[in-house]
């Protein structure tokens, strides 16, 4: 069978969702989803250089057998670094490049590439990739566009490591902190003060993009524990034969990869919190565990026999409907009456428009580094008149973008790229409390004005609805 060659729009569509993209974690996720998907790999890691230069793995996902860096082949690593260019073993067993003792044979490997991550002629990584059952995919045709991919990916990378810097450098100012004014974020911003001071676990629900783990951040600095520990484990980015061990520890020789014993997240943040983000991606069969822990404060490291006991408090999100997901049979009923304990539902940027001339202003000074930029009045129009999709993390990368491409000391309308664009008012004028008083009274028809169904779709509370409604009654009147 014949490789299908990996297409331009194909690649083209993966650099750009992996450009948007802020979290490194999220970014490792989705470099990792997309190239081993464009190889059907079985094994695929992210390799990065820490700041002393060793290289380490920063990011895997396994279908088979679990290997480590221990277990790639030097020879294929140290070509990739010299060439700065894709290495492939298309048909590993025969090729002349390795020996009867490589690793590659001893792994039992039909294919492999290594792709060199180059910043500024320097590797500062690799993605590699292999396979022991299907190395149609694994052609020389699919080196171009993998390389394409490796050059999106080395961008998206150091984007994401600039912002978590950034972030660890911000400490507690509001570089990292919720901004808002609007009715909603007043709400929220109570509802985050009532909340930090209980120890119970935390079920943050949103939309991508609208500061879920802000919100986990904003608990814990306004609670008991607040000076220790914060760690957060974005789920989607572990392995499923990896997340018991990450999150509860495992013993010296309990699996293979296992050469010593390692501490999980519940230890390493006692006394402090724990934040699990897309909880909903943890393997079914894993969640009773987490359930046990949260239940007992107990849990037991792979390949120990005591159990043991660790102070952690638990916040949770995502953005998916947990309920349907306990439907489908996807995610435990148990576990979710467990987390749901005390939800925080955070609102979409399109329900608090009032905030976006804030958040702008926020973005310009967290980007300026001592360039002095504003908004023109007809730029704050057209930021004003679209949906946000994306939410507030949009609305960041597109004041970003702005910044950079803006000519003068202001950016105008047409330095300003969105996705979409939807205008609210006949005129052109913009009013957000016109945007949002459509959109909730959109929202309330489709649920057959049923308050409390349109509250929780919106994402608001039905004492905020009932004050809007009450509102514009009063304004009809008058």
């Amino acid at each position: 069978m014949s490789a299908t060659p990996l297409t331009t729009d194909q690649v083209l569509a993966v650099g750009q969702k992996l450009l948007e993209l802020r979290p490194l974690a999220e970014v490792l996720d989705a470099v990792l989803s997309a190239a081993a998907g464009a190889v059907r790999a079985e094994t695929s890691l992210v390799l990065l250089r820490d700041e002393e230069g060793t290289l380490k793995v920063a990011a895997e996902r396994h279908t088979g057998e679990i290997r480590g860096l221990e277990q790639i082949s030097s020879s294929l690593l140290d070509e990739a670094f010299a060439k700065r260019e894709p290495v492939l073993a298309e048909d590993a067993v025969s090729d002349p490049r390795f020996s009867g003792k490589s690793s590659i044979i001893l792994q039992r490997i039909q294919a492999a590439v290594i792709l060199p991550l180059v910043l500024h002629e320097k590797a500062i990584g690799a993605i590699y990739l292999d396979s022991r059952s299907d190395r149609t995919q694994f052609s020389k045709s699919n080196l171009g566009p993998l390389a394409t991919l490796a050059a999106f990916s080395t961008l998206a990378i150091e984007n994401a490591r600039r912002y978590e810097q950034a972030r660890r450098s911000a400490g507690g100012t509001n570089a990292v902190s919720l901004v808002g004014s609007s009715p909603a974020m007043q709400e929220l911003f109570s509802l985050i003060e009532r909340v930090a001071a209980s120890p119970l676990p935390v079920l943050v629900l949103g939309e991508s993009g609208t500061g879920k783990e802000l919100v986990a951040r904003e608990i814990h600095q306004q609670s008991a524990r607040r000076g220790r520990p914060f760690l957060a484990l974005y789920c989607g980015n572990v392995a499923p034969q990896l997340f018991e061990s990450e999150l509860f520890g495992h013993k010296k020789g309990s699996f293979t990869g296992a050469t010593a014993d390692k501490q999980g997240l519940v230890q390493v943040a006692a006394g402090g919190t724990l934040f699990l983000d897309e909880v909903a991606d943890i393997p079914f069969d894993l969640q009773t565990k987490l359930l046990r822990f949260l239940q007992e404060g107990e849990f037991r490291a792979v390949g120990d026999t005591k159990n043991q006991k660790a102070d952690v408090r638990i916040i949770a999100a995502t953005n998916k409907d947990l309920r349907r997901e306990v439907n489908e049979k996807r995610f435990r009923d148990d576990l979710f009456y467990r987390l749901y304990i005390l939800p925080i539902v955070t609102p979409p940027l399109r329900e608090r428009l009032a905030d976006v001339p804030f958040l702008a202003q926020h973005f310009l000074e967290k980007y300026g580094t001592g360039r002095s930029l504003g908004l023109s009045p007809e730029a704050l129009r057209r930021l004003l008149s679209y949906s946000w999709p994306g939410n507030v993390r949009e609305l960041e990368n597109t004041v970003a973008r702005a910044m950079v491409v803006a000519r003068g000391n202001r950016i105008e309308p047409e330095d300003i790229m969105l996705m979409e664009m939807e205008s609210t008012g006949a005129s052109g004028e913009v009013s957000w409390k016109d945007a949002e008083r459509k959109h909730i009274l959109h929202v309330l028809s489709i649920c057959g004005g049923n308050k409390s169904k349109a509250a929780e779709m919106l994402g608001i509370s039905r004492r905020y609805l009932h004050y809007k409604l009450k509102e514009w009654e009063e304004h009809e009147e008058n």
